[in-house]
C-alpha cells in the first residue's frame, strides 16, 4: 500500500500532477495548519506515481519483504517466481541477487517469463474462440484497479487471460504440484492487491525493498558486480514472454503469433488512463482487437518499486537484446506457423484454467454540477472566460474545471492554484503598500514621541542627580552634624565638672561667712562689756586693755576670715568664668547646628521640588507611553489587515 508522512509533505502538488484518481489524494491540514495531501485509499490504484515523483519523501509504500524474510528463516517452505524486469534492475547483478536468496533458503526461482508466453498464449487462444472481441490487456495490476473503480463501462472488454504472475502460480501449482508459498519478485506496488484478490501468491517482494534489505544485511553490490553468478532458474524457461517489461511487449508476442490482429499500445499515467476513460465512449468499430497498456511510461522496468532505474538507452538496450535473441534462436515455428512452445501448450495446458473474472469494485462518488463548478471558479476569483480557462497545471489538473471540481470533493484547495494565489498576493502587496505608508506615517509620529521621551528621561536624569548631589551634601551635613553632637556631649560634661567645683567653692565660701558672722558677734559683745567696763572706769586703763587685746584677737581672727572668704571668692569667679566659656562654645556650637539645620531644611526642599520634577516628568513618560501603545495598535491592525 501507498505511505503517507505528513510531516513531510509540502503541498508541492506533484502527487496530484500525475495522479490518475482525482479524488485518491485528500486536503487535510496537520496540527499547526499547514496544508497536506493525504490518501484515499478507497480511490488510490497503487500505480505508485506519486511515489516516483515525491522528492520529499512524503509518499512511500510497504511490501511483504520483511514478513518474507522472517518466514524463511522461521523455516517456512518458500519457493519465488521473478519478474522479467528484473533484468534491469539491481544494475546488473540480478543473477548474484537471485543466487542470494537460494543460498537463503529459497527453494526454487521461476521466470515469469514462462508464464508471460502462457499469457500470450491464452490471449491468442481466447480472441479465436471469441471472434470479434475487444480486448483490454490485464497483466497490470493498477490498470485493473482503474478499470474496476473508474471504468465499469470498459470492465467488460477487460482481458479475463491473468497476469503472467498468476499464470506462473497457476502452472506451479495445478501443473508441477508445488505447495510451497509463493514469493513474487515484482518492480510493482499494485501487485499486492492482484496477489490478494486471487490468493495464488503470498508474498510481494519488490526489487526495491530486496536490494535495501540485502544491503543492511551486508551484501555490496559493488563486489557481486565484479562475479558473474551461474544462477539459472528452475523449471522451464520463457521466451518471447521475457520482452513483456517493455512498452507494447504484449503487442509484440500478440503479432508475432497472429499479424492479423489489430494491436495498439499506450503506457504512462499522464496519457494512459485518458484513453481509458475514452475507451468506452469510441465506437466498437474503431476499437483495437487489443488495447495493451501499461500504467509506468517506460513500462515495468520503470516501476515504482523497481529501485535504481537504469537509463532509458541502457533498458531499452537490454530489452532489444532478449527480444533480437529470442526471436533469432529460439523461436521456430511449423508448417503452419504455429509456434512450437505454443503447440507444446496446446498438448499440456487448459487456456480457461488462466482465466479469472474481475468484479467491479463500487466507490462513492460525488456528484458535482456546472453550477457548483461556476460558483466555485466565482469564489476563486475566476470570472472572465480567460480567468476560468488559465489553465495552467500548476495545481496539478488539467484545467481550472477540472480543480473546481476537486475542490468541491474535498481534494483540492484554492490555495493550490496559482492564478488565485498570485491575485491574492496582488492584493496582499497592495494591502502593504498601503500599510507602509501609514506605518511610515507612525514611525515619523514615533520619532517625535522617541525624540519628547528622550527630552523627559534627560529631565529626570537631570533631576535624579540633582537629588544624588544633595543626598550627598544632606548626608555630609548629618555627619558632621553627629560630630557637633558628641562635642556638645563632651562640653556638657565639663559643664557639669565646673558646677560641681561651684558648689564645693560655694560651701567653703558659706562656712567663711558663718566664721565672721561668728567674730563680729563675739566683737559686739566685747564692745558692750567694754562700755560697761569703760562706764565703771576706775582704773579704766587695765580693764580696757584686756578687752582691747580681745578686740585685737577677734580682728585678727576677722581678717583671716575674710582672706578665707576672698580666696573662695576667686574660685567662684574663675569657675564661673570657665562655665561662660563654655556656654560660648555651646552657643557657637548651637549655632553652627542651627545653620546646618537650615542646610538640610534647605536641600530636603530641593530634594522634594526634585521630586516633583520627576513626578511631572514621568507624567509625561506615561503620556508617551500611551501614545506608543496607541500608534502600535494603529500599525498591528493595519498589518493585521
Amino acid at each position: 500500500m501507498i505511505t503517507f508522512d505528513k510531516s513531510k509533505c509540502v503541498a508541492c502538488n506533484n502527487c496530484v500532477r500525475v495522479c490518475p484518481s482525482i479524488g485518491a489524494n485528500n486536503v487535510e491540514y496537520d496540527e499547526n495548519g499547514k496544508l497536506v495531501f493525504n490518501i484515499n485509499e478507497q480511490q488510490c490504484i497503487r500505480c505508485g506515481a506519486c511515489v516516483k515523483v515525491c522528492s520529499h519523501n512524503a509518499r512511500g509504500y510497504t511490501d511483504d519483504t520483511e514478513r518474507f524474510w522472517n518466514d524463511l528463516k522461521s523455516g517456512v517452505k518458500i519457493i519465488a517466481v521473478c519478474a522479467p524486469a528484473v533484468k534491469v534492475s539491481f544494475d546488473g547483478c540480478w543473477r548474484n541477487v537471485l543466487d542470494i536468496l537460494k543460498k537463503n533458503g529459497v527453494e526454487k526461482i521461476y521466470d515469469v517469463s514462462f508464464g508471460a508466453d502462457v499469457c500470450t498464449w491464452g490471449h491468442v487462444r481466447y480472441l479465436e474462440k471469441n471472434p470479434k472481441t475487444k480486448l483490454i490487456s490485464s497483466p497490470c495490476p493498477a490498470i485493473v484497479n482503474y478499470i474496476k473503480k473508474f471504468c465499469h463501462e470498459a470492465l467488460k472488454h477487460l482481458s479475463p487471460v491473468m497476469s503472467p504472475m498468476l499464470c506462473t502460480a497457476v502452472y506451479l501449482k495445478k501443473y508441477l504440484g508445488e505447495q510451497a508459498k509463493i514469493a513474487a519478485l515484482s518492480p510493482c506496488i499494485a501487485k499486492s492487491d492482484e496477489f490478494r484478490d486471487s490468493g495464488l501468491i503470498d508474498y510481494n517482494v519488490t526489487f526495491e525493498r530486496l536490494g535495501e534489505h540485502l544491503k543492511e544485511n551486508g551484501t555490496n553490490f559493488e563486489s557481486l558486480r565484479k562475479v558473474r553468478s551461474d544462477f539459472e532458474f528452475s523449471g522451464a524457461g520463457g521466451i518471447m514472454g521475457a520482452i513483456y517489461p517493455r512498452p507494447g511487449g504484449l503487442k509484440a508476442c500478440l503479432e508475432l503469433e497472429n499479424p492479423e490482429l489489430g494491436v495498439i499500445n499506450s503506457e504512462g499515467t499522464d496519457v494512459v488512463y485518458k484513453n481509458l476513460d475514452m475507451y468506452s465512449q469510441i465506437g466498437e468499430r474503431d476499437l483495437p482487437d487489443v488495447f495493451d497498456v501499461l500504467s509506468c511510461g517506460n513500462g515495468c522496468g520503470s516501476g515504482p518499486a523497481i529501485g535504481e532505474q537504469m537509463s532509458i538507452y541502457r533498458m531499452s538496450g537490454i530489452m532489444n537484446g532478449i527480444e533480437k535473441y529470442n526471436r533469432n534462436h529460439r523461436v521456430r515455428f511449423d508448417r503452419k506457423h504455429r509456434d512450437r512452445q505454443f503447440l507444446e501448450f496446446d498438448k499440456t495446458l487448459r487456456y480457461e484454467d488462466f482465466l479469472r473474472t474481475v468484479p467491479p469494485e463500487d466507490i462513492a462518488k460525488i456528484n458535482v454540477t456546472d453550477e457548483q463548478i461556476d460558483d466555485m471558479l466565482d469564489k476563486m476569483n475566476k470570472f472572465t472566460e480567460t480567468e476560468r480557462n488559465y489553465n495552467c497545471h500548476a495545481c496539478g489538473f488539467a484545467t481550472c474545471r477540472e480543480m473546481a471540481r476537486a475542490i468541491i470533493m474535498g481534494v483540492s484547495s484554492v490555495s493550490s492554484c496559482a492564478q488565485y494565489m498570485q491575485g491574492e498576493a496582488n492584493k496582499r502587496n497592495l494591502r502593504i503598500a498601503e500599510t507602509n505608508t501609514a506605518i511610515g506615517e507612525v514611525t515619523n509620529e514615533l520619532n517625535q514621541v522617541v525624540a519628547e521621551l528622550t527630552e523627559n528621561i534627560g529631565s529626570v536624569t537631570e533631576a535624579v542627580g540633582g537629588i544624588t548631589e544633595l543626598n550627598t551634601t544632606n548626608h555630609t551635613q548629618i555627619t558632621s552634624l553627629a560630630s557637633i553632637l558628641d562635642e556638645l556631649k563632651t562640653l556638657s560634661d565639663d559643664i557639669n565638672k565646673a558646677m560641681g567645683s561651684i558648689n564645693g567653692s560655694i560651701s567653703s565660701f558659706a562656712n567663711t561667712t558663718r566664721d565672721i558672722d561668728e567674730i563680729a558677734r563675739q566683737i559686739n559683745i566685747l564692745s558692750i562689756n567694754a562700755s560697761i567696763e569703760a562706764a565703771h572706769a576706775g582704773d579704766a586703763g587695765r580693764g580696757f586693755a584686756v578687752v582691747a587685746s580681745e578686740v585685737g584677737n577677734l580682728a585678727g581672727h576677722s581678717q583671716e576670715a575674710v582672706k578665707e572668704a576672698q580666696k573662695g571668692n576667686a574660685l567662684v569667679f574663675d569657675n564661673i568664668k570657665a562655665v561662660n566659656s563654655i556656654l560660648e562654645t555651646v552657643n557657637a556650637k548651637m549655632s553652627e547646628i542651627s545653620r546646618m539645620m537650615n542646610e538640610v531644611r534647605d536641600n530636603v526642599a530641593d530634594t522634594m521640588s526634585k521630586g516633583n520634577d520627576i513626578s511631572g516628568a514621568m507624567s509625561k513618560v506615561s503620556d508617551i507611553n500611551n501614545r506608543v501603545e496607541g500608534l502600535v495598535t494603529k500599525a498591528e491592525s493595519m498589518l493585521g489587515e
